[in-house]
């Protein structure tokens, strides 16, 4: 084999550089004899899959592709593309130094690698949106699809592959921003692909000359014409090279015990007060700001929970903590993650299973206490601490979001349920106590009745003098406006993608206003910085990360969001409309966690009007074949009122997933609700037949309580309206059944049990 600029190669591989990886790069054999197959391989198969034996047998992979049904050959396509095994000569990548991983492969053997991988978990562009450059993260974009990934279309057909780049522009666009910073390899191809040699060109012409190469010896002419174009050769074949790296390049991971020095779980650790930064007392209870130096600094008043999870983690090795937003969970955690006496303590928050499956390869078996706030973001991610015999686990999670996922807890593991929502008046007023003197209201305040919520954010609102009430963000708001537009629509900007677990980036602010980001978009946060400094607000780094930003008050941030949406609601909606259509998914920080809510059809019916929601909704579907975008269409028309739409929209989501309970609820509901103010014999019947679906979905359903909710206040109104008694026992049993594990019973719930328990005496 042959490298050009050996020397100055081997410095890349280990300062830093970013791989390019084709077909010829995932051709080894792994020890069982497992192989991807060849393109003839595969084009032979397809031929006899299905029966194109008629076929020319000197067309190409890309030509046959076409003649293949879409869906069938997408399932063959992954099947066949899966491997179970690699050669473990690709686990010398961990001795490179890799900036981004790119690649037009589809198979999983770059995720088979990195799953052992004791230096880097794998970050999916296509999946978890811009990377935000964490501790060992590996930015990995797929250009062709991902067959790991279920909802990626893998590109093989000729008139797919000639406009992929079209079809993904933005990940195209993302790919080319990655790639001219550090010098690239470019290793497995031919060079007969179009779109590489389009991207090789377009390197060049942006200014990277740090371009490698790998060429067969026999690809003479490839050879001399790359060259010429100024990149640097490696004649060699796949094999020869990993071999080459990896006795080039010394493994630098080091082997240390205890697990708390292990330096690539520095991210991770628990830190001491003289490694934070200092904040007054008063910003932990008037903007919300829950950090570390408060908790270190006993600042907070240590509610009971602290003590009782303490107490269950003897017995119970995986706690979940629910409960509402800005009740308190993230500071009962790190009290339990400072209090807790342990050799091996992480302090973790909202990472995916890739990076979890990272941290536990270095854990190993060693006993480790893990604190993990906001564990449901990726709930694989606490499953697969969960299930492991040497992890203690607690986790915090908005309560909405358990609901959503607690069925998938419930099947794999074993855990114990807290929720932290409401404040009793005793511990309200132990609080309240313990508030500096400074920012204490001359009287404790607590709920009035018993149907009130009162969580910590109620107690800061009523209790703490010169908290971020909505008064004073209103007010901010209004000057601001008034003063700026530019600075209103980042500061709504901020609060938007930070209420919905995203941050905010330097490179969303160009987008939105079509500017260079330095030193445009840079100038506009400096100066929204500027403006909430005299206010007393402020910003943030998003896990020390430089290129994004917080709102550092969760009080500031929830408030502003909701005055938005009640004070400015049409500037609001412009404001999104214009993000959504302007900015790539892939470029939204953990864009899997946005997507959640960002969409949510309760939010757009409140800022849009029907045609602007319907209309953008679209959009979103043309960008993303998903029917969740449907089903939240047809929920967001159901608002309105336009049942018709809504049915056929929540129709299309049902066809394309017809075993989804959730798109069978919406359905029942949207059915349920169009009828009932008819009155006819045809619209009751409907009625029943929705009763019919939420049954289903309830007895066949592993989340069950969004069903029985809705069956029971159904059930209701048959009674109520109609003097149908058929479904009030079901509904009174099927609730009981929810709530048997549950630690506490919301009110919605409670209320709908009495009822129920009413009408079941009034009928015995």
């Amino acid at each position: 084999m042959k490298i050009e600029l050996e020397s100055l190669f081997l410095k890349r591989l280990k300062e830093g550089i970013n791989i390019f990886t084709g077909a010829g790069f995932s051709t080894l054999k792994s020890p069982s004899g497992e192989k991807l197959p060849t393109a003839s391989e595969l084009c032979e198969e397809i031929k006899k899959e299905y029966k194109l034996s008629d076929l020319s047998s000197n067309k190409g992979l890309d030509y046959v592709s076409e003649f293949c049904p879409e869906n069938e050959y997408q399932s063959f396509l992954r099947k066949k593309l899966t491997v179970l095994t690699y050669n473990p000569l690709y686990d010398c990548l961990n001795k490179i130094n890799i900036g981004t991983y790119v690649t037009t492969n589809v198979d999983n053997i770059i995720r088979l690698v990195m799953d052992n991988s004791p230096k880097y978990y794998l970050k999916n562009i296509r999946e978890y949106g811009a990377s935000m450059s964490g501790a060992n993260e590996l930015p990995f974009i797929p250009l062709h699809g991902d067959v790991c990934d279920i909802n990626s279309k893998l590109y093989f057909g000729e008139f797919d592959l000639s406009t992929v780049d079209k079809d993904n522009a933005d990940l195209f666009s993302l790919m080319f921003a990655k790639l001219v910073k550090q010098p690239i390899l470019f290793w497995g191809y031919s060079f007969r692909d179009k779109g590489v040699l389009a991207t090789v060109k377009k390197l060049i012409e942006m200014g990277s000359s740090d371009i490698w190469i790998q060429f067969l010896p026999s690809e003479k002419d490839a050879i001399q014409l790359y060259k010429g174009k100024g990149c640097h050769i490696i004649e060699s074949d796949t094999e020869s090279l990993l071999k080459w790296i990896d006795s080039h390049i010394v493994d630098t991971i080091e082997k240390v015990e205890p697990l708390i020095n292990d330096s690539r779980l520095k991210k991770y650790k628990i830190p001491t007060i003289s490694q934070v930064a200092s904040i007054p007392q008063k910003e932990y209870y008037k903007e919300c700001n829950t950090c570390w130096h408060p908790v270190l600094a006993n600042v907070p008043y240590e509610r009971s929970m602290v003590s009782i999870i303490e107490n269950s983690l003897i017995n119970h090795k995986n706690i979940i903590l629910s409960g509402s937003r800005l009740s308190g969970k993230t500071t009962i955690l790190m009290q339990l993650a400072r209090r807790i006496k342990a050799n091996n303590k992480l302090y973790l928050d909202g990472i995916n299973k890739e990076e979890a499956d990272f941290i536990l390869n270095i854990i190993g078996e060693r006993e480790t206490f893990v604190f993990f706030n906001n564990c449901t973001d990726d709930i694989k991610a606490y499953n697969s601490f969960a299930k492991r015999k040497n992890i203690y686990i607690v986790g915090t999670s908005e309560e909405y979001r358990f609901e959503t996922i607690k069925h998938i807890l419930a099947k794999e593991i074993d855990y114990k349920l807290f929720d932290c929502t409401e404040l009793s008046q005793e511990e309200a007023r132990s609080i309240f106590n313990n508030l500096p003197e400074g920012i204490k209201k001359d009287s404790f305040h607590y709920k009035q009745n018993n149907d009130e919520k009162y969580t910590m954010f109620e107690f800061i609102i009523q209790n703490v003098a010169g908290a971020y009430a909505k008064k004073h963000v209103l007010k901010m708001l209004d000057a601001l406006k008034s003063n700026s537009s530019s600075l209103f629509s980042i500061i709504a900007l901020a609060s938007y993608l930070y209420y919905n677990r995203s941050a905010l980036s330097y490179s969303n602010v160009a987008s939105f206003y079509d500017i260079p980001a330095y030193p445009n978009a840079f100038s506009l946060i400096q100066n929204s910085k500027n403006y909430l400094r005299s206010y007393s607000f402020d910003w943030d780094f998003e896990d020390n990360n430089q290129d994004f930003y917080i709102l550092r008050s969760k009080l500031f941030a929830y408030n502003t969001y909701q005055i938005l949406i009640e004070n400015f609601k049409e500037d609001f909606s412009k404001i999104v409309e214009s993000f959504i259509k302007k900015e790539s998914r892939f470029n939204i920080a953990r864009f899997d966690v946005f997507k959640r809510k960002a969409y949510d059809a309760d939010f757009f019916a409140k800022i849009f009007d029907k045609e602007k929601a319907v209309s953008i909704y679209q959009l979103l579907y043309s960008y993303d074949k998903n029917p969740y975008i449907l089903q939240q269409e047809a929920l967001c028309l159901a608002i309105f009122n336009d049942y018709k739409a809504a049915f056929i929209e929540i129709d299309k989501a049902i066809s394309a997933e017809p075993h989804n309970f959730s798109f069978k609820n919406s359905q029942a509901i949207i059915m349920f609700e169009a009828n009932k103010y008819i009155g006819s014999n045809e619209a009751i019947s409907h009625m029943h037949y929705a009763m019919k679906i939420l049954r289903s979905c309830y007895l066949d359903d592993k989340r069950k309580i969004y069903h029985a909710q809705k069956f029971a206040e159904f059930s209701i109104y048959f009674y109520e309206k109609l003097n149908v008694n058929d479904y009030v026992s079901d509904a009174l049993k099927w609730l009981l059944e929810t709530i048997q594990d549950l630690p506490v019973v919301k009110t919605q719930t409670a209320k709908l049990i009495e009822k129920l328990r009413s009408i079941n005496a009034k009928n015995q």
